[in-house]
């Protein structure tokens, strides 16, 4: 710790009593005397600081145009005290935020990116979020200026650390409906920018908003839609996502970006993307009927290509297995990112259906069949691929272990899918067993696997006239009721075998007769 009595004479020179010039000389003298990393020290200059004369030194800088000193003492100053947390969340601290957001844009470039640097200090801790989600006007001062500055880039990543923050504390802070019109706010001002824009910042805002949409769940998703219609974000981030999609030739990488992108908005707001294909009425309250069905249709070629891609690369063996099985897959990244906007796609329309009446007027029969032409297509090319991995690897759990998310993408797409018809069920009888391995062997993915797979099940039985909880009794009791002779007769070719009661023991939790003789032994 720096001297007591320097760091007292430093915390009288700041402190309300004393005069301007007093404490301008006591800002000159506090890093000369006092470590950045002291936080003791700072913590006692902190408490017997004036935080209005640091605030008048911000906004006297920010007018003048050719010398600012002033402007560079105050916001070295601030950056120091944001990098002590039990300083960082005083609500002295907090109410700094708006006027950083406006020195963040600046065009004074050294101190912007300090002010930058401080405001991220800040957001690291959980208080300030909250701040800056009560005054969602700043971040949109700051996205505006993003669009006329000179250092585009910079800005773009700060808004996305902010954006990224915001949606992580209204997640796991469960502050969803309080703060829900400021993140909508704020994300929305970022989605109007990213459609609007025709710069470099259009391509540097997709991950900006890719990481905000990230962190929030499906039921998060649900609750800030109740709370304030998420219409205009979706739109804008569609029709964003569209303008690169369509210019794909000229823009590989970002156009990749923008379908990752483009899922975050399915799985979140899927009755924005999708209600407009599916209807004839043409839907003031969904995006435009266009861009879903290329998204779409997108989807599934670059999803087959994606397959294309990983099943070209000849068959592994020995010690460099699990090397080239990750070379695969980082082949085929753009899987995952396909197959769940179509699997948003079919869980959407399957729900949306259901809910309506019978031979309701509305549905455009039409383009449900060509897009589900195109989502067909995709997932027999799933199951090939499913069976040539296992092929040529070491089993199921080598296939989950080396490409998590792209096993778990599949199966929810290829669940779906099979959930809508029973003669698809027969293509699909390998992929069972691998199922039953993986919700079986894997603690992480498990439960989820299992949730994917189950209305499978439910779907395949209800297709043959079976009770589900009559089925689910009889595996318990080892008693099957239905004559498992006639399986050949059943719509789905899964019902009556031996792949479809294992898969189902493991979705419902019964232990297999080997597990049971296994226990009895032991």
């Amino acid at each position: 710790m720096a001297a007591r009595e320097q760091v007292e004479k430093c915390a009288r020179l700041l402190s309300r009593k004393s005069t301007d010039d007093e404490k301008f000389a006591g800002l000159l003298l506090l890093p000369r005397v006092v470590d950045a990393q002291d936080a003791e020290s700072w913590s006692l200059v902190f408490d017997a600081m004036d935080m209005r004369f640091i605030e008048r030194l911000l906004r006297t800088g920010l007018k003048q145009s050719e010398d600012n000193m002033l402007l560079n003492i105050a916001v070295s100053i601030i950056d120091v005290l944001a990098s002590h947390t039990s300083i960082a969340t005083s609500p002295r601290m907090l109410e700094r935020i708006p006027t950083l957001c406006a020195v963040a844009v600046a065009d004074t470039d050294t101190v912007s990116a300090e002010a930058r640097l401080a405001l991220c200090r800040l957001l690291s801790h959980d208080a300030a979020v909250e701040m800056l989600l009560e005054l969602p006007d700043s971040l949109a001062q700051i996205v505006s200026a993003a669009k006329t500055s000179s250092e585009p880039k910079a800005i773009a990543q700060f808004v996305d650390y902010a954006l990224n923050r915001c949606s992580q504390v209204v997640h796991t802070q469960c502050i969803i409906a309080e703060r829900a019109r400021g993140w909508v706010s704020a994300v929305t001002c970022v989605a109007a920018a990213f459609e609007q824009s025709h710069t470099i910042l259009k391509f540097e805002l997709i991950s900006a908003l890719a990481n905000a949409l990230e962190p929030i769940a499906t039921t998060d998703a649900a609750v800030i839609d109740e709370q304030t219609p998420c219409l205009p974000l979706a739109m804008s981030i569609s029709a964003g996502c569209i303008g690169i999609l369509k210019q794909k030739s000229e823009t590989t990488a970002y156009a990749d970006q923008a379908l990752a992108l483009y899922s975050h908005l399915v799985r979140l707001w899927p009755r924005y993307v999708f209600s407009g294909l599916a209807t004839h009425n043409t839907k003031a309250d969904a995006v435009d009927k266009k861009e879903a069905e290329l998204v779409l249709r997108l989807a599934c070629v670059e999803g087959q290509a994606s397959l294309d891609a990983m099943m070209i690369a000849p068959p592994s063996a020995g010690t460099h297995e699990a090397a080239e099985d990750c070379k695969r897959i980082r082949r085929g990244w753009k899987l995952p990112v396909c197959a769940e906007i179509a699997a948003g796609w079919l869980e959407w329309v399957a729900r949306w259906l259901d809910e309506l009446p019978p031979d309701s007027p509305n549905v455009n029969e039409a383009a449900i069949y060509t897009v589900m032409n195109e989502v067909q297509k995709l997932a027999t090319a799933v199951i090939g691929f499913l069976v040539d991995w296992k092929e040529r690897t070491r089993g199921e759990q080598a296939m989950l272990a080396n490409g998590p998310e792209l096993t778990v993408s599949t199966v929810h797409f290829l669940a779906q899918w099979l959930a809508t018809d029973p003669k698809l069920h027969r293509a699909a009888m390998p992929v069972l067993p691998m199922c039953t391995a993986w919700i079986l062997g894997s603690s992480d993915h498990s439960d989820t696997i299992a949730e994917y797979v189950r209305p499978c099940i439910s779907f395949a039985l209800e297709t043959c006239g079976i009770s589900e909880a009559q089925y689910a009794d009889d595996l318990m009791t080892h008693e099957l009721h239905h004559d498992r002779t006639r399986a050949d007769e059943f719509a789905s070719p899964w019902v009556g075998t031996i792949e479809f009661d294992d898969l189902a023991r493991a979705v419902y939790s019964i232990p297999s007769d080997e597990d049971m003789l296994r226990d009895r032994q032991s």
